[in-house]
């Protein structure tokens, strides 16, 4: 469903303006505007691309086991370890015990790969639990984890990963549900709701106890994104949510050094900054995912994934026996 690469593409886009937004502010102080808009969306970010992630795993779970964990080893595991080393290296704290953590931590922004690495190792041994009473079980215990902890993000992202599990197994109930105009006005108050105490401050991000406002979110973009019209503006958020993992691993360090430059000019404070960060945070990485696409570069291939794993995992799986004429 193109629309759900669409959603996912919107959504990456909206962490790069957070972390534009985050680099300019450190740098200069408060962005009038872009900070509210921020703190406003902060709540539905990430568990929309968790949710997201989610409803591809009732494809992924049908697979052999060798084939499911060498996909996920070659598309998560290895962009996260490799970028990981990238990042610290960058940041001069490529020591032993910063290394270690990349395993049992995330030290880096690159935790949603972490977490989602984490989900899928834990989803095929359970995919057979139904993924609706894992969601419920999950937010329920996010409830009772230590506040703004890791372990209480971890558990409520997981809790809508498994959550846009369900969703795909029960497409036709969740269309005919979020199309009640009812039910579209609710979802569209509670997300509403909970994004304006988000600006305000109050304490909302990843709390089981708001998790209504995400839902809320989910149900309203659930139903404006499928009723986009194809088009060049649907293809090219398409294009990006296809290849969401090189944007979010690639788009911070272009910032931060383009960031570096205007500071060392004394031209981090001019209104154009905002533009330029966005402009290189979007431009570097959508010129290597168009690079990534065409499969004719290894060196830019090898970052993003490890095709050979993949593709023994592929020719090793049993070949389901073909019919017999009776």
């Amino acid at each position: 469903m193109g629309w759900l690469d669409s959603l996912r593409g919107v959504a990456i886009l909206l962490v790069v303006l957070l972390h534009a937004g985050e680099a300019l502010r450190v740098a200069v102080g408060p962005t009038v505007g872009v900070d509210q808009v921020n703190l406003f969306l902060e709540p539905f970010r990430m568990p929309v691309l968790m949710f997201l992630s989610g409803m591809l795993l009732p494809q992924s779970v049908a697979k052999s086991g060798r084939e499911y964990f060498a996909g996920k080893i070659s598309m998560v595991a290895w962009p996260y370890l490799l970028w990981s080393v990238i990042i610290l290296a960058a940041s001069g704290d490529l020591r032993p015990a910063t290394l270690a953590q990349v395993f049992f931590l995330s030290p880096t922004y690159l935790w949603y790969l972490w977490f989602i690495l984490i989900f899928y190792i834990v989803a095929y041994p359970l995919r057979r639990v139904p993924p609706l009473m894992m969601s419920f079980v999950l937010l329920a215990v996010s409830l009772v984890l230590p506040d703004a902890s890791r372990s209480e993000t971890m558990v409520f992202l997981a809790g809508f990963f498994f959550f846009g599990a369900w969703c795909t197994q029960h497409v036709r109930l969740v269309e005919r549900t979020i199309s009640k105009p009812w039910v579209l006005v609710l979802a569209a108050a509670a997300a509403v709701t909970v994004g304006v105490l988000n600006a305000a401050g109050r304490d909302v991000l990843y709390r089981g106890e708001y998790a209504w406002g995400v839902v809320g979110a989910l149900g309203v973009v659930c139903w404006v994104f499928p009723l986009l019209r194809a088009g060049h503006a649907t293809a090219a958020l398409e294009f990006i949510g296809r290849y969401s993992i090189v944007f979010y691993v690639a788009h911070l360090g272009p910032i931060m050094i383009t960031l570096a430059l205007a500071d060392a000019v004394g031209l981090a404070g001019e209104w154009f900054m905002l533009p330029l960060l966005l402009l290189v945070g979007i431009g570097i990485p959508l010129g290597l995912a168009w690079l990534y696409s065409t499969r004719d570069h290894l060196s830019v291939n090898l970052l993003f994934e490890l095709p050979v794993l993949k593709r023994r995992a592929r020719d090793r799986a049993p070949h389901p026996p073909r019919s017999r004429a009776l």
